[in-house]
Order: structure tokens, then sequence, then C-alpha cells
């Protein structure tokens, strides 16, 4: 979702001179090492505002967690799969109902259900504590969220009770213990020593930049950087046919060193920001969310340089998150996302297109995530009517001065809200008898 926005969290993006889409904050949100819930909240000026101070949150924040934000992307998520149920029989009793439920939560999970996904897994818990892989998975999830305590107790839960069906594992267990107690020292800044130094990497398309303490709990960091954003640049390419006409620059840091180097320009706390180039206050090693993350950014960066501004908003962000949830082997939209937007259209809650091409003042928190969805299915139904070349004119025609309405019916043969009638006949016709109040969805 993107409003207008000046970026903000108690522990949160800001920038007072730059316009971010607001979900490049979601992406880099969940790097808090802060065991505080983050709020969010949107005000009547249409500023996204997040915050892990709860002095600094309204009664009428919700919780990201609630929303359901966590299962877009997070910068601490590391890819890996980890060890999975023996594959038992299929009756619903004893071992062979909870490996079913441990296969459920895996599907869950590579679907980018995640919420669904933890709920089952606690479950597995409450029917057998000794079962290593629901800690496993457990740990998994709340070092994406930032939460290393809790991580790091459901690891030291899985070491206790793993049976050798999946001893392999323990070391890869003890791996992440180290890798989370790099990322609480990256984050203390009475470990920080001297001023600031960065170590600079480049090649014809990027320069990056990345705080040696980086470079020192991972050696090979910088380079690791640097290519991922060369995929980002690549894929971006096969997905819009353009790519920036100058190098991009990209500053990393540990967390510690980032609030040291940066903490005067804001009155909050921040975790990143825009100004010509990213910066980031990044996890201690180069992780596979990471990676879509900068593929994320990367995409607003060459939408900003080929259209010359952010807006339309859901066309950016949409472009933005399908790249990067395609990077990241995700779906670019799950069926319980799209079966919400279902529950808005029966119940009159969708929100036209037109809408939130400018910003997304006087939308309620809800409204906005709902918003958000929209334009990660609008883009999908783009990708699905255009190849590359029809998707590069239509930003190249934005940047020549014509409207989106303009470009889009030069290319598809609509405006925004023809498109928009698409879509939603599309959801209509995936859940044709859907009539559940959308109140009564859960977002994963």
């Amino acid at each position: 979702m993107t409003p207008t926005l000046r970026v903000r969290r108690g522990r949160c993006w800001s920038a007072s001179s730059v316009l971010l889409p607001v979900s490049a904050l979601f992406v880099l949100l969940m790097a808090s090492v802060s065991e505080s819930e983050i709020r969010y909240w949107v005000d009547e000026a249409g500023t996204a505002h997040f915050s892990d101070d709860p002095e600094a949150a309204p009664p009428r924040a919700s919780s990201l967690e609630s929303a359901g934000v966590e299962t877009l992307r997070s910068v601490w998520e590391d890819g890996s799969i980890g060890p999975r149920p023996v594959l038992g029989g299929e009756s619903s009793f004893g071992d062979d109902r909870i490996d079913r439920l441990l296969r459920g939560a895996l599907a869950d999970l590579e679907r980018g259900e995640v919420a669904r996904a933890g709920s089952t897994l606690r479950g597995v818990l409450r029917l057998d504590a000794r079962r290593a892989e629901a800690y496993w998975y457990l740990a998994r999830l709340a070092r994406a969220r930032g939460r290393f305590k809790t991580a790091e107790r459901h690891l030291h839960d899985f070491l206790d009770v793993v049976g050798p069906e999946h001893a392999a594992w323990r070391g890869k267990a003890r791996e992440r213990l180290a890798t989370i107690r790099d990322e609480r020292e990256l984050a203390d800044p009475a470990a920080l020593v001297g001023p600031l130094e960065l170590q600079t990497v480049r090649n014809e398309h990027f320069r990056v930049q990345v705080d040696a303490r980086l470079g020192e709990v991972s050696g090979d960091y910088a380079a690791r950087v640097l290519g991922f954003l060369g995929e980002a640049r690549s894929d971006v390419s096969r997905s819009i046919g353009v790519s920036p006409l100058e190098p991009l620059g990209v500053v990393l840091y540990g967390r510690a060193a980032y609030v040291r180097a940066h903490a005067h320009r804001f009155s909050f706390r921040t975790i990143g920001f825009f100004d010509g180039q990213i910066h980031v206050a990044s996890p201690a090693h180069p992780t596979e969310a990471l990676r879509g993350t900068l593929f994320h950014e990367y995409t607003h960066a060459v939408f900003r340089e080929v259209t010359g501004g952010d807006r339309p908003y859901w066309l950016n962000e949409g472009f933005a998150e399908r790249i990067e949830r395609r990077s990241r082997g995700l779906s670019v939209s799950t069926r319980s996302e799209r079966a919400a937007l279902r529950a808005n259209i029966e119940t009159g809650s969708w929100i036209p297109l037109t809408e939130i091409a400018e910003n997304f003042s006087g939308l309620t928190d809800e409204s906005a995530r709902y918003a958000y969805l929209q334009s990660v299915v609008a883009v999908g139904y783009i990708h699905q009517q255009t190849d590359v070349d029809d998707r590069r004119r239509l930003l190249e025609r934005m940047g020549q001065g014509f409207s989106v309405d303009q470009a889009l019916h030069e290319i598809m043969g609509v405006d925004t809200r023809a498109l928009d009638a698409r879509v939603r006949a599309e959801i209509r016709q995936e859940f044709p008898d859907w009539t559940v109040p959308a109140a009564r969805l859960d977002l994963p």
C-alpha cells in the first residue's frame, strides 16, 4: 500500500524530505530487534506512522502482526527450509494427525500464509510438546519478525527434543543461534568504537557501501549484496524492460551504526530512508529476504527514474511487490488475500484504483491494507495481459508526460476505471459464491 508518505515509526522509517511508497517500510520494519509490538496508523493527511513506542501510538493504531503484515516480507528471514515431518499415515489419530498438521503448516509457509502456519505449529506443540519440527519453524517465524529472544528460546527447545531422524539439523540450529548473537552485537551501541567505516564495492551499475562491522561478521557481505543487486537489475529488466541510466547507490549499516549516523536527522528512531540512494539498517548476514528487499527497492528506483515520480502509487507498489515476491519464490498474491478482496467487493468495501493513485488520505488502517493488496492484484492482471515491451512502453509514456489513463489506453485499451472493473471481475470469477462479510476474514 502506498500513501503519500513521510515514513514513520517509533523505531520507524521516515525522512523529513522523502516521499516513499509505504510498503517499502513494510520491507524494513521487521528489521527491528525490539521485542516491542510495532503499531501503525494513518493520520488525516494520509501520512503513515509506524512506532514501537506505546506513547507515540494513538488508541486507534493497529498492530502490524494483527494486520498480517509479516506475511509480506522480512529482511531477517534467511530463506532456508528446515526439517520435514516423516511421512506417516493419513488417519486422524496420534502421530498421523500431527504429521498431517505439520505438512499443512509447511505448505502454508511456502504459500506465504504465515499467520495460519504459526497457529497450526503452536497447535502441534499443544498436542505433542516434543515435535522438534514445530520448534524449528516457530523459531524461523520469530526470527523473521525480529523477535530474537523468542527465536532463541524455540531453537533451544528444538535442541532439547530433536531426535536422530533430524540430527543433521542440530548444527544448523547452533549456527542460527550464533547468527542471532551477531545481530545483538551489531545493535549494541556500547560495542561501537571509533567513527563509522564504510567499505565500498562497485561495478558499472551499483555503488554499494557497507559498514565495516558487517564485513567483519560476514566476510563476503559486500560481494553478496552486490550480487543481489545485479540479480535485481536483470530481473526487473526482464519484467518491465528498463534499467537506470546512472549507477544506484546503496548504503548498509549495522543497527547501532545506523542509529549513530542518522539519529540527528529525525525526531524519532528510524531504520531506513532514501535521499537519492538507499540507506538501510541491515541484518548481520545477507539473507534471502534482504535480497528480496533489495529487489523491491531497486524496482521503486527504476519506476521513479523512468516515469519521473512515484505515482500512481498502486502501479509503483504493485510492480515492486510482484518482483520481490517472485524473487523469493512466493505467489504474487495468496488465495487468502484474494478471498479477502472478494469479500470487500461483496460488501462494497472495494476501493477504486483511482482513489489510491495519489495518496491514502482519509482511509482507515484496515482500508489502507486492502488498498495495498488491490495494487498487487491489479499489477498481476496487467502482467497477464501484456508482455515486457508493453510494460516498458507503459512506463515510458508516463515519463513522456502522458497520464496513466492515456498510457494504459494505448497499451491495453483501458483506463484506470476499466482496469479496476476487469480486476474485480476476475476476482469474482475465482470466488463466484463468496458472500462472507469482510469483518469475518483474517488476513494471513
